[in-house]
């Protein structure tokens, strides 16, 4: 079994339909590109399914924090937030809950840590 990574949530939002978070890995060398050590990812809760959403840019407009995505983009405030997501010709919005980072699951953070695994071919 390969070693887990020490992961740390560090943005996470959900609705009936998706969660959306924001995950950093520790402990990776000195000088690993910032794209190894930050995933924004979207588990489809229906389809038990997550995707790596790849990240683009990020900003603010007012009290909103911006990130924008290949596969669209989120905005997020205090308590709530959106994510816009397009997949083909379909266009998808969802309106998120704001949550706190420890309210993920321990099926959850399993799931996190497979997928990572996984597309990082550790």
């Amino acid at each position: 079994m390969s070693e887990l990574f020490d992961l740390r949530i560090l943005y996470y939002f959900s609705c009936d339909e998706v969660d959306v978070l924001e995950v950093k890995i520790n402990g990776l060398e000195v000088g690993t590109p910032m794209v190894c050590l930050y995933h924004w990812l979207c588990y489809d809760r229906m389809a038990k399914h997550i995707q790596k959403l790849q990240f683009k840019s990020m900003g603010k407009d007012g009290e909103r924090n911006l990130r924008v995505f290949e596969q669209g983009h989120l905005w997020f405030e205090d308590t709530q937030a959106g994510l816009t997501l397009q997949t083909g010709s379909v266009l998808q919005n969802f309106q998120l809950g704001v949550q706190a980072v420890d309210a993920v699951s321990k099926a959850q953070y399993s799931l996190i840590q497979d997928f990572l695994q996984k597309e990082l071919g550790k």
